[in-house]
């Protein structure tokens, strides 16, 4: 995540075990980055991530009401080698 001009930060706080707040810390410093940013950009991969499954999860469920059909991988091993 680069650093823009017109990002507006919107403070908030997270409560860390001893041993994930030593683990952050040490990865941070490792990698010359804040706390904060590290925390915004894996909390923004996540969130994407999350969003994306729900739109395959909502893309597969129109697929089978449709009345398409889905093969699994053994299947798939089994008919095509």
């Amino acid at each position: 995540m680069s650093k823009r001009s017109d990002f507006t930060a919107v403070p908030t706080s997270v409560r860390l075990s001893d041993e994930l707040n030593e683990k952050l810390t040490l990865w941070t410093n490792s990698h010359n980055i804040s706390k904060s940013e590290f925390i915004a950009q894996v909390l923004a991969e996540k969130l994407e991530d999350l969003y994306d499954i729900q739109e395959a999860d909502l893309a597969m469920r129109d697929w089978l009401d449709n009345g398409q059909v889905t093969y699994s991988h053994d299947e798939m091993m089994k008919r095509y080698g």
